[in-house]
């Protein structure tokens, strides 16, 4: 059955990529989640972008108690539908069984409102604040200019968080114990070993490497030890 699955998903144009993911919802609703995985894998190899799948294929992985791999679709949904709160709830269970400590209430509180205005709506924001002060200024109102400058810098500090949290370039790593090394070759000085289900920054691959940076220190893992989100 799961052969059938990924030679249909091989054969599907993009426009049929929607009756993969329903095929995908029979399948698990009759127990076959090896063949629903097939088929969502499938929906998104035909280059079908969608949270659903992302989210189904995570909430399968988390039942399975492959946290990376949970973690890993979890992310992209959460990107795609930052609002949805299955999707929110589901990734928090997730970041939990892969080590990481909760955020903070200030950290979720910032994450829903970018979540609401996007990253560029924050932009938008700062932008039309920034120049409501420029205003204020020209009109000689400068208590008002003032304190409408000061929301500026803060809704412009706020747009360059958010655009560099929304184009920094994630992966999750998929292998447990996998080293850092600090050139792309296995002999060259580890520098940090990574668990499965981390979050870490990468780089383009490079002959089967892939730079990364853990906190402060920068090296090289295997590229398929690590799946960009």
């Amino acid at each position: 059955m799961i052969g059938l699955v990924l030679a249909l998903a091989l054969m599907q144009p993009v426009a049929d990529a929607d009756r993969l993911f329903d095929l995908g919802l029979r399948l698990v609703a009759e127990g076959d989640t090896a063949g629903a995985v097939a088929a969502w894998e499938g929906a998104a190899a035909a280059g079908w972008t969608s949270a659903a799948v992302e989210h189904n294929l995570g909430t399968v992985a988390l039942a399975r108690g492959d946290a990376a791999r949970a973690r890993l679709h979890l992310e992209r949904a959460a990107r795609l539908a930052p609002l949805d709160n299955a999707v929110a709830r589901n990734l928090g269970l997730a970041r939990e069984r892969a080590g990481e400590p909760p955020p903070s209430a200030a950290r979720r509180a910032w994450a829903r409102a970018v979540g609401v205005l996007t990253p560029f709506g924050v932009v938008a924001l700062a932008l039309a604040v920034s120049f409501g002060a420029l205003g204020l200024a020209v009109a000689g109102r400068r208590r008002w200019a003032a304190g409408v400058g000061v929301l500026a810098l803060v809704a412009v500090a706020g747009a360059v968080v958010a655009v560099s949290e929304a184009t920094r370039p994630l992966g999750i790593v998929m292998a447990d114990d996998a080293p850092v090394v600090e050139a792309p070759s296995p002999t060259a000085p580890g520098v940090a070993r990574l668990r499965a289900g981390e979050a870490v920054e990468v780089g383009a691959p490079v002959d089967g490497w892939r730079p990364v940076t853990v906190g402060r220190a920068e090296g090289w893992v295997r590229a398929d030890a690590v799946e960009p989100i």
